[in-house]
């Protein structure tokens, strides 16, 4: 076996140039995109890459020598010098400033890493680092004032701007957030959105999340409940940022919109409910006035049977009952235009009460009237104040309704207050809490259930107490319950200008007239008939105005009593030809109408000066009005 042959490193291995350290760092120094500068221990420029040279706008050459302070912008020089002292001491530097271009005179940002620059151990100046970080610290800037601006856009909005993770967890929230929800933001913030909504709702708004993580977007209602307990409702319009992982939502309140809409439909629902009073208010009043007009003649009658007598008499008064209603029913229902007359506040409250008489009734309600039987008329709109006491004594059910096993009693007082008229009207309900006693009058506050309320009839009963110039407000009584006071002040009538005093009718004596009754009523005409006859006057009646006219043009009469309402010319339409081609027998006319607080008609009325008596009718209204019909 043969001996291996021994190699030496040296051989068959080309020897390897001297390296040049110096010239080295030099060459790699002048390769870096970053400016290099070495200044000496007087701040001056020892050396600089080119890369340098061209940052402080000097030749590679030039640059040598100038003073470093001329490079930088007055306002940063001590904050240079200060850095360069302690890198001089031995301590490294990196901080930000800006230089100077000698030949443009622009100004850059930099980045600075100083560090001591010694030559065999001596300590000869130091050796700076400075990139440009101009464009990036202005792209920085730019999106920091976008951030800014759109972090101020999103903080100020009024809807609530929210991010929830793919938990259903909130990430971000805004300041409308906080204000819609009662939370503050480090409360909201990883909190799980679903306690915070209805049984009832939360299925539909999992499953919208749920199409919103998919990508999806849309918009739903929903409930929700505030921290203090208050149910609101709200819109809420989803996207998705990033799927399966982000949800923004835009949220907001539409509480009040709700309620304004169903207040809205309330009104649309009253004016149809007065325009259909309207329409059959006339029908209603026509039976009605035949029943208390046969219920009056048969009173008439000397020899009526005692026993006889006791339910004629329940006829009449139960007629004369669903008269008041009916009219109640039309004046609440319409809209009517203020207009303050003189009032008795009594007799506002009896109407009121008895529109509200069947469901007390049934709910189990005593009323107790406590009156002052002397109070004085005072100036004020009827109708408007009827709305006042129906919204408060409708409260009040409702208020003890709902609560159970308590015998309820409602209690209606008027008083004289100086010179104010003092109306309360008090139940014996939950009561009201004291935290709430001052805000029931705020427009849309309620504390009933959704749907059962606008929130608004208190605040409408605040107007109208406002507008007579009074005063209203709520109180806890001590046995409990809750009791509202109205005062309204004291009004004489005007003794001058629309309210005259009335001329007294004179009886009309023995005078036997000649009278033409005109009404598509059949009960009325033969009632009429009757009781006129009775009266020793000689009557015709037909059903048609036209012939009316026809009699009416062929002979003459003392009084023409004339129904307003009638199938084929209307009692304004019979009197208008009258007043054309037989001034004479208009001025005899007396109208009978179910519906005078029709305005239209009430216009009508008033702009003829004729007599009108309303139905149901009592005969005694035809024994005034006749004898101012009389001929001449």
């Amino acid at each position: 076996m043969s001996k291996a042959r021994r190699i030496s490193p040296a051989r068959g291995t080309a020897k390897r140039p001297r390296l040049d350290l110096l010239q080295a760092a030099a060459d790699i120094v002048a390769a870096l995109p970053d400016a290099v500068v070495v200044t000496g221990t007087d701040r001056r420029v020892l050396a600089a890459n080119k890369a340098g040279a061209d940052l402080l706008g000097w030749g590679i050459s030039d640059v040598v020598g100038q003073a470093i302070a001329d490079q930088v912008p007055p306002g940063e020089r001590a904050h240079v010098a200060s850095r360069e002292d302690k890198v001089l001491a031995g301590e490294p530097q990196r901080y930000e400033t800006r230089i100077v271009n000698h030949q443009t005179g622009e100004e850059r940002d930099v980045a600075v890493s100083s560090g001591p620059f010694r030559v065999d151990g001596d300590l000869i100046g130091t050796v700076a680092t400075l990139r440009d970080i101009t464009d990036p610290k202005r792209a920085a800037d730019t999106l920091a004032r976008s951030e800014a601006r759109y972090r101020h856009l999103v903080e100020s909005a009024s809807d609530a701007i929210v991010t929830l993770d793919a938990n259903g967890r909130f990430t971000t929230v805004n300041h409308a957030a906080e204000n819609i929800s009662g939370y503050k933001r480090e409360e909201l913030v990883g909190q799980w959105f679903a306690p915070m909504l209805p049984d009832d709702d939360l299925p539909k708004a999992l499953g919208h999340f749920q199409q919103a993580l998919s990508g999806e977007t849309g918009l739903f209602e929903s409930q929700f409940y505030r921290k203090d307990g208050e149910v609101r409702t709200i819109s809420i319009t989803y996207s998705t940022p990033q799927k399966d992982e982000e949800v923004l939502c835009l949220i907001r309140d539409v509480t009040d919109q709700k309620m304004l809409q169903e207040q809205l439909i309330q009104s649309e629902k009253m004016s149809a409910i007065g325009q259909l009073v309207s329409g059959v208010a006339h029908e209603l009043n026509n039976p009605l006035a035949g029943i208390s007009a046969f219920a009056q003649l048969l009173l008439a009658e000397k020899r009526f049977p005692p026993d006889q007598r006791t339910a004629a008499e329940t006829i009449y008064s139960e007629a004369r009952r669903a008269s008041r209603i009916v009219q109640n029913l039309l004046t609440f229902a319409r809209q009517h235009k203020a207009e303050k007359v003189p009032t008795a506040i009594n007799q506002v409250l009896d109407d009121t009460l008895e529109l509200r008489g069947y469901e007390l009734r049934v709910r189990g309600i005593d009323v107790r009237r406590e009156y002052d039987d002397s109070l004085p008329e005072t100036m004020a709109d009827a109708h408007q104040l009827q709305q006042v006491f129906l919204n408060l004594t409708t409260n009040a059910e409702q208020a003890m309704e709902q609560r159970d096993g308590h015998h309820h009693r409602l209690t209606v007082r008027t008083r004289r207050s100086g010179d104010a008229i003092r109306i309360e009207i008090e139940d014996t309900g939950a009561g009201i809490p004291p935290n709430l006693i001052e805000r029931i009058f705020n427009p849309f506050f309620t504390t009933k259930p959704t749907g059962s309320g606008t929130g608004l009839g208190l605040s409408i009963s605040l107007g109208i107490v406002r507008e007579h110039e009074g005063r209203i407000w709520a109180e806890s009584p001590a046995q409990g319950g809750a009791r509202f006071v109205v005062e309204v002040p004291i009004t004489a009538p005007r003794t001058s200008g629309d309210f005259t005093a009335a001329t007294p009718v004179q009886s009309g004596g023995n005078d036997h007239l000649r009278v033409l009754v005109v009404d598509d009523e059949a009960s009325v005409r033969v009632s009429l008939q009757r009781y006129l006859a009775g009266k020793g006057h000689e009557v015709e009646t037909t059903a048609s105005g036209e012939d009316a006219l026809t009699r009416l043009k062929a002979s003459k009469y003392d009084a023409v009593i004339v129904d307003m309402r009638m199938p084929d010319l209307s009692g304004e339409q019979l009197f208008e030809r009258l007043r054309s081609n037989d001034p004479a027998h208009a001025e005899r006319v007396i109208f009978t109408t179910g519906d005078l607080v029709n305005e239209q008609m009430r216009r009508f009325l008033d702009g003829t000066g004729r007599p009108c008596v309303a139905k149901p009718f009592e005969f005694a209204s035809f024994d005034q009005a006749l004898p101012a019909a009389r001929r001449r």
